[in-house]
């Protein structure tokens, strides 16, 4: 019996490794550009490889730099600002237009009892829904969780010393089909 239950334990774990190992936890960049990617170079990145159409890019303090894109990020339509430092790359966020038509957001109830009972959720859209679980397949479980009005949100995950790199994604019930937001950051490069 002991041998038994041994067996099983081990192949348990050998399982959790093996699952684990296909996770890679590291944050260091986006759509194949590197935090720290120069100006020059991650506009080839974003224009040849990526065939992004560039809006406008400016600067607007000395050393730090803007970029706005027209994207098609995996089959989603949006736009993405990159952020650069004189350090490089360190802030790349996609805003991503919503094609489907989501429910209204259900009224909370003020009850405290109802608050601790259920978690409450947003209604997720489809892009949300895919990118959460792509997110999840390379990153593992999200480190952290975003409400807004007492309604789950969105997610980030962390890594890097200090847990400065992070990816967030979450649902924005804002006016424009722009809804589902995904940053990825540096912070030690701002």
């Amino acid at each position: 019996m002991k041998k038994i239950l041994l067996a099983l334990l081990f192949a348990a774990v050998m399982g959790a490794v093996a699952g684990a190992a296909e996770i890679d936890d590291t944050i260091d960049g986006v759509w194949g550009m590197k935090f720290g990617t120069p100006v020059a170079e991650a506009a080839r990145i974003m224009t040849e490889q990526n065939n992004a159409a560039l809006l406008c890019e400016y600067s607007y303090v000395p050393n730090y730099h803007e970029a706005f894109y027209k994207v098609n990020f995996f089959g989603r339509e949006g736009h993405l600002l990159l952020r650069f430092s004189k350090r490089g790359l360190f802030l790349a966020r996609f805003a991503f237009i919503r094609a489907e038509q989501l429910p209204a957001a259900a009224p909370q109830s003020s009850s405290a009892e109802n608050k601790k009972k259920e978690k409450k959720y947003l209604a997720f859209s489809r892009n949300f829904t895919e990118l959460n679980a792509m997110l999840t397949r390379k990153y593992g479980a999200a480190k952290a969780e975003y409400t807004a009005d007492g309604a789950l949100s969105g997610y980030q995950w962390i890594t890097g010393t200090f847990g400065r790199q992070s990816v967030v994604l979450f649902e924005n019930r804002s006016l424009s089909r722009n809804d589902t937001v995904l940053s990825y950051e540096d912070a030690s490069r701002k």
